[in-house]
């Protein structure tokens, strides 16, 4: 039966706002891949990596949730494409349903050409690291309509488009941006959640600012001197909307099962018998694997001591059957495979069911015997398939790239080794397409996540098979499990972040890493020992900063961040990051400590670095790399920085994106292979940097 809210819907009698029908550019209406024929093939560039289209977060990511939303019928699933494009410098969103038999290009119910940044609580303070938000519709109860959260008027609310057409309606007025939504079980009313006093806080600030900001832990001078509110101060409130009506009231927060499960980490599976299934910790230890937990009817918990109920389980399904429940668990060396399970609770009975190096991410369970996934591997951009839970053969629902069947991307060979700790890593070693045999090239090193589509590493600003095509090897290296790892008495994440920077010991653990890496590609002889480079953003840039002062190995270096230095991490982040840094055991920096920061410091280490090194940082960012920069500079190393303006953390804008792509393959091409490109545009840049390899052995100060 409809209820009157979803009929007025239908009938148009709501008094939910409609759009304008030019809210959103009418290019991301036509965000669908067009079916083409296949031409001749041709190697990558770093466009093809800037338009690929998106199916929940641009990365792997376990625990995310999932931006699938099955039908209640079971035959369609729904989801938020996303695509960037270069020239007009917007993100497109489109609002997509497929049917999951398959075969079918799909339709775009409702498009933006405003995504949504993601915002998390650090040190209590709301921040923006530039990331995306994750979209998820939601179908109402009949399956008439769908729902999704979208930018309108610079605020996130929800927005109601009926499945079968028709204008798209604003169905929420938060004051703030709407976080989260779900419809009411008879699909009445929206109940979603925001920080609505979010907007008074801001108020509150800008009177402030009358008679001058006060500078305290509130304040992160790197991205702006106002200060920021905080977190807890602007707590989540829930509210629900009447669709018929637009009327809104607070709503209460569902507790139910709250502490029943201690540290869940995903959503229990209950079975018909009243037994319960879940993940929980092996130990206190914050970064501690998983195992499944069968909780009985009489409520007494037994651990599945399984060896393959033990791991990084990311989901768990009920079976069909009502009797057993199947799992997916990441395994085997530093956790680089992807296992599908079933284990009937209470018993020894578990099922292999598939096993594999691709990523299988959001995973949600159809009407059948099957689940739906986004799956990549390191060639293959995620495409939407079915799996079924009986032989684990997978079919394709709906690929959002199909172009790339049409380009070449050369060998991907899976290396592994130990570091100096004895932990497992693994790294792919992508080879140029054309790479003849007894040939050497140079090697670019690419960090800190080699799980899924091999892209442009963390942060995504090193177009990793755009290097290949131009001549030059790249090891893409997953991290290994962290030094702190080794000890099981910590038990919490302050704990462990202390015993990371205790002697410097995650650094070391990261530096062994990429050196043992190295050297498995050195002997695979397609690397020029000579001419290698190496990336990285934020933790990815730590590991820089130190390979380039404790190793002489590395002949050209770019980092998207910058830079771990005594002013940065003790003054320039403000008072609330350099209060947590000197409880983690860094000194003070009145104390000039330059014995403490001799392993790290690029200022410190400024008159002995000779490796030219490319900085592309984000204007929110750019104070943080003024204390390493101002130095190389002033000690003549070869050091160019530029800055992006409106940036983040995560760089988020197309045309930065590209730049940023181009930018990095110039300059190793420029430092590894002697070429350049000869477009006019690029003369300058050129003869900059030819200025710079020509002073690169002068220790005179800079003029």
């Amino acid at each position: 039966m409809v209820s009157a809210g979803l009929m007025a819907l239908v009938m148009g009698a709501s008094s939910v706002a409609t759009l304008p029908a030019s809210a959103d550019s009418p290019a991301c209406a036509r965000i669908l891949p067009e079916r083409k024929p296949v031409t001749k093939t041709r190697t990558v560039g770093t466009e093809d990596l800037i338009r690929l289209r998106d199916v929940g977060l641009p990365s792997v990511s376990d625990y995310a949730g999932t931006p699938f939303a099955l039908s209640p019928d079971g035959h369609e699933i729904a989801f938020v494409l996303t695509q960037g494009d270069p020239v007009t410098n917007v993100v497109c969103s489109a609002l997509v349903v497929v049917p999951l038999a398959g075969g079918e290009q799909g339709h775009v119910l409702d498009y933006t050409a405003a995504a949504p940044r993601a915002r998390g609580t650090y040190r209590n303070l709301l921040i923006s690291t530039g990331f995306p938000q994750l979209l998820t519709p939601a179908w109402s109860p009949d399956g008439r309509f769908l729902a999704w959260r979208k930018r309108i008027g610079g605020l996130v609310q929800v927005v109601i488009v009926q499945r079968d057409g028709g204008s798209p309606r604003v169905a929420t007025h938060s004051p703030a941006d709407v976080e989260a939504f779900s419809w009411s079980a008879d699909g009445s009313e929206l109940h979603y959640s925001s920080r609505a006093s979010l907007p008074g806080k801001e108020d509150a600030i800008d009177r402030e600012g009358l008679k001058g900001w006060f500078y305290d832990r509130r304040v992160i001078p790197n991205m702006s001197w106002r200060p920021r509110p905080w977190a807890d101060a602007t707590p989540i409130e829930t509210f629900a909307v009447d669709v018929a009506t637009g009327k809104t009231r607070p709503a209460a927060i569902s507790r139910t099962g709250a502490g029943e499960v201690p540290a869940v980490r995903i959503g229990a599976v209950d079975l018909p018998s009243g037994a319960r299934v879940w993940s929980e910790p092996v130990n206190l230890h914050p970064e501690s694997e998983d195992r499944l937990v069968f909780g009985g009817p009489d409520g007494a918990q037994r651990p599945c001591l399984l060896s393959s109920c033990t791991g990084h389980i990311t989901a768990v399904f009920p079976g069909p059957d009502g009797r057993s429940v199947f799992f997916i668990n990441r395994i085997g060396w530093n956790a680089e495979l992807t296992g599908l399970y079933r284990w009937w609770p209470g018993s020894h009975r578990l099922l292999s069911i598939l096993k594999t190096r691709d990523a299988l991410t959001g995973c949600v369970q159809s009407t059948t015997w099957e689940i739906i996934c986004g799956r990549e591997n390191a060639t293959h951009p995620r495409y939407i398939t079915a799996i079924s839970l009986h032989t684990g053969q997978d079919r394709l629902v709906f690929d959002p790239n199909p172009e790339f069947t049409r380009l070449r991307l050369g060998k991907v060979q899976r290396l592994y080794w130990r570091n100096h700790l004895g932990l497992p890593v693994w790294g792919d070693l992508v080879l140029p397409p054309d790479l003849r045999e007894g040939n050497r090239v140079p090697l670019i090193v690419v960090l800190y996540n080699s799980r899924g589509f091999l892209r442009g590493g963390t942060g995504d600003e090193f177009p990793i098979f755009p290097f290949a095509s131009k001549g030059m090897a790249v090891l893409s290296i997953q991290r290994p499990p962290e030094a702190s790892s080794l000890n099981p008495d910590l038990r919490n994440w302050d704990e462990v972040r202390a015993a990371a920077k205790q002697d410097w010991a995650e650094r070391r653990n990261m530096h062994s890493a990429v050196m043992g890496g190295i050297e498995q590609a050195l002997a695979t002889g397609a690397v020029d020992p000579a001419q290698i480079g190496i990336t990285g953003l934020s933790d990815g840039a730590s590991t820089v900063e130190y390979a380039l002062i404790n190793s002489d190995r590395f002949a050209a270096a770019a980092i998207g961040t910058c830079c771990d230095d005594w002013l940065t991490s003790l003054v320039l982040g403000g008072f609330a990051w350099g209060d947590q840094n000197r409880r983690y055991g860094q000194p003070p920096s009145v104390d000039v400590d330059l014995e403490f920061w001799a392993p790290l410091s690029l200022s410190v280490n400024a008159r002995r670095i000779k490796t030219p090194i490319l900085m592309q940082v984000a204007d929110r960012e750019a104070l943080l790399a003024l204390q390493s920069f101002g130095a190389l500079r002033e000690a003549g190393r070869p050091v160019e920085m530029y800055v992006f303006p409106d940036e983040y953390h995560n760089k988020w804008q197309p045309a930065h994106k590209l730049a940023v792509y181009e930018r990095n393959l110039d300059w190793f091409r420029f430092w590894l292979l002697d070429e350049e490109d000869t477009g006019p545009d690029k003369a300058e840049e050129y003869a900059r940097w030819s200025r710079l390899r020509s002073g690169q052995e002068s220790s005179v100060t800079a003029q």
